[in-house]
């Protein structure tokens, strides 16, 4: 056959390549995902509350996979979870800045409940929040969630229980149910921090709404006082975030015959998570056949009413327009039946309020209707219940003991020459622990420790704060770093010390901040841990450790506070000192 012409040929080559080049692209589309393909998405930042975090990652990936457009345009969605109360402070400040984890600024908030978005109004930064969505996209009520065991020892489910029914302690504590029950010892209740988490405001508010029998001018009446002084008295301390808390019960549930606490204020859908092997919210953990726990927990809807968390979705008005319309493709994406059916499968109710029979027997709930809710109060009664509750709360018996020894005196960070990293860490430290006291009320009970080199030294004993704490802030003012770091040794001693005083009408903590590891030797951290290990929270110490700079042992610290059921907070930026106080202060 004949060659053919140079034109011809040049034509059948440009065709021969378009098609080749035709059937790569449909490769290269079949074989790439859309989100890969797209470049120009826009990108949404998301701060969910921390109970449904996990959840709403899982979901925002199911998006970013889904290839879905809005007027022509694609979105990828950044995920981030984060205590509603924090991200209020951060919001209410004005200009976000997260110095302590880190997060972006975000375009949409889902806290757990509306009632944040009546706080961020009481502060005057109602404008944060842009107009549009703040529909619910899920439902659960806030439940009083008890070891099954103890439910049943105080009637349930036969009885319905309300407020007034935890009031043990006035009459002896667990014995007042019966001989039996005694060594349960002291009623314990673990209860979130009003001012950080929506399960801690909402039982606030539950409270209140129980004591004053829903009339809200009645807050300040001396029988609102008495009755939530009673339940507030039986707190075994204010968790920052119950999701952590619920870890360590599940944990403890494995290893000891006594209930951990009695009771704890949580969302129902998390009463559900636990009792199915996913204590943390993480939907990875699910188990259609989780473990067989000693101690399932019951919901009990206390029988005043009970708030419900609706779980909303809010667009930030510093959205942009693209972000904007991002956020409602994402919305709308959320209230679709797939999405709608992962909320129910991991234990939320549908928006109605209606839960199905294997949320429900998930979370041995009584109530099979939709929740008895109680009239939401405005924010202006809401900043009076928080303030009140300040009068209210169970008060502390607290040793603060700080670390002196030589590398105190080093630069925060020896690495840099800017401030606040170049200057000195007790100079640091002194303002951050004299701005602190002003936290504790004036009947809590405070005292100061400093160790070095031999242990050990009392500066201030305990005492009430409203009198020592004048003297406590001078005595930091003065104090001049020098020596080792008697760590273990200073730990055991300080525990034997709030042990052998141990109050059970308060919460009996110690706050212990550290720059270095131990130097000593005298006391290894085997020996130490063991006898800091805390089984109950009716007679033991808590241990909150600070880990101060880069150079502090984070890992012991860590180790310490596991072991006593507490908390290890990293101020390991000098920016953060002043947050890790707050937060540890907030357990009291």
């Amino acid at each position: 056959m004949g060659r053919l012409p140079s034109r011809p040929r040049m034509v059948l080559a440009l065709v021969c390549g378009a098609v080749m080049g035709a059937i790569v692209l449909v490769a290269v589309m079949i074989l790439v995902p859309a989100t890969e393909r797209a470049t120009n998405c826009v990108t949404l930042v998301t701060s969910s509350s921390t109970e449904k975090g996990d959840l709403i990652k899982e979901l925002a990936d199911r998006y970013n996979a889904a290839g879905r457009t809005f007027g022509g345009r694609c979105a990828r969605i950044e995920s981030y979870k984060k205590t509603s109360g924090a991200t209020l402070d951060l919001l209410a400040a004005g200009k976000w800045a997260d110095t302590e984890e880190g997060q972006p600024e975000p375009q949409v908030w889902m806290p757990s409940s509306a009632l944040w978005l009546g706080l961020l109004e009481q502060r005057g930064k109602a404008g944060q929040i842009g107009a549009g969505q703040g529909t619910s996209l899920t439902v659960s009520p806030m439940v009083i969630a008890m070891p099954k065991v103890m439910a049943e020892a105080l009637g349930w489910p036969h009885k319905d229980i309300g407020w007034g029914d935890l009031n043990l302690n006035s009459r002896g504590g667990w014995a007042a149910t019966g001989k039996q029950n005694e060594h349960w010892g002291r009623f314990t209740l673990g209860k979130d921090n009003p001012l950080r988490s929506t399960s801690g405001l909402a039982s606030t508010i539950a409270t209140y709404h129980a004591a004053t029998k829903g009339d809200y001018n009645n807050i300040d009446t001396a029988d609102a006082v008495a009755f939530v002084r009673g339940v507030e008295a039986s707190v075994a301390y204010y968790i920052d975030d119950s999701v952590r808390f619920l870890k360590t019960l599940y944990e403890e549930d494995q290893k000891t015959d006594t209930p951990y606490i009695s009771a704890m204020a949580m969302q129902e859908q998390m009463a559900f998570l636990y009792n199915h092997g996913a204590p943390t919210g993480d939907p990875k953990q699910l188990s259609s056949n989780p473990v067989n726990l000693k101690r399932p927990l019951v919901s009990i809807q206390p029988k005043e009413g009970t708030l419900v968390m609706e779980h909303p979705f809010y667009t930030l008005a510093s959205a942009t327009a693209d972000q904007k319309d991002a956020a409602q493709d994402f919305y709308d994406f959320m209230l679709e039946r797939p999405q709608q059916d992962r909320f129910q499968e991991l234990g939320f109710r549908d928006r109605s309020g209606t839960a199905n029979g294997r949320v429900l027997a998930g979370a041995n709930a009584k109530n099979s209707g939709v929740p008895n809710r109680i009239a939401v109060p405005s924010a202006a009664d809401q900043d009076r219940m928080l303030k009140a509750w300040e009068y209210t709360q169970r008060r502390g018996r607290i040793l603060l003991v700080l670390d002196t020894s030589g590398s105190m005196g080093d630069p925060f960070d020896k690495n840099r020459k800017d401030p606040p990293f170049a200057s000195k860490r007790i100079e640091l430290l002194k303002p951050a622990v004299q701005k602190q006291l002003a936290l504790l009320h004036d009947d809590d009970m405070v005292g100061l420790w400093t160790f070095a080199t031999d242990g050990y030294t009392e500066k201030v004993p305990i005492g009430r704060a409203g009198d020592v704490r004048g003297t406590i802030s001078s005595t930091v003012a003065d104090l001049n770093p020098s020596g080792e770091t008697a760590l273990y040794k200073t730990v055991l001693d300080a525990n034997k010390k709030m042990q052998d005083e141990f109050d059970s009408y308060r919460i009996n903590a110690i706050v212990l901040l550290s720059d270095g590891e131990d130097t000593d030797g005298s006391v290894t951290k085997e020996a130490m841990l063991q006898q800091i290990d805390a089984s109950r929270l009716d007679n033991t110490v808590r241990i909150f450790t600070i880990a101060y700079s880069a150079d502090a042992d984070k890992g012991v610290l860590a180790e310490i506070a596991d072991k006593s059921k507490a908390r290890s907070y990293d101020a390991s930026n000098p920016v953060n000192v002043d947050r890790m106080f707050v937060y540890a202060f907030s357990n009291f």
